[in-house]
């Protein structure tokens, strides 16, 4: 309630409700309507986000972090992540979570945005699981077998 009384506008508290250290500024501008590098800044100023507590600079966009972001980051095993890991590395949860946002993003683009979400509400590794099988099926009924089949091993490795 309090975030809401400091920024009236709809996109930045959509955007502070997406904040969780996984994803860098780069990904959250890519999957959001609305949103601009001065939004970021604008927010910083507040003191509502900072770089997440060790994060690694994608390109030139940090990882962004809000100081309620506590998703878990339990190893799983879950195979391989294309270029991020090989088939013999496990993926935890926000490796798991990145993978899948960037198979949603090439796949499914704008169509996707609803499973995205789906992505960022997920609090455990079995809730994205479910979520993968949902993106999976709408590759498939987009891209095809294939395409899809691509997909499942990016996430799964098998």
């Amino acid at each position: 309630m309090q975030s809401r009384a400091l920024i009236k506008d709809r996109a930045r508290r959509n955007l502070l409700l997406l904040i969780d250290g996984t994803k860098s500024e780069e990904m959250l501008l890519s999957n959001l309507a609305g949103i601009t590098a001065a939004d970021f800044q604008e927010l910083r100023k507040l003191d509502l986000i900072a770089p997440a507590a060790g994060a690694v600079t994608v390109g030139n966009s940090p990882r962004v972090s809000s100081p309620d972001s506590n998703r878990p980051t339990v190893p799983q095993p879950l195979g391989s992540a294309g270029a991020a890991a090989t088939a013999s590395t496990t993926l935890d949860y926000s490796q798991f979570t990145a993978a899948l946002t960037q198979l949603i993003s090439a796949n499914l683009g704008l169509r996707g945005f609803t499973l995205t979400l789906a992505v960022d509400k997920a609090s455990t590794i079995e809730e994205l699981r479910e979520v993968a099988q949902r993106v999976i099926e709408q590759i498939r009924e987009r891209k095809g077998d294939g395409v899809a089949a691509e997909a499942r091993r990016t996430l799964y490795g098998s």
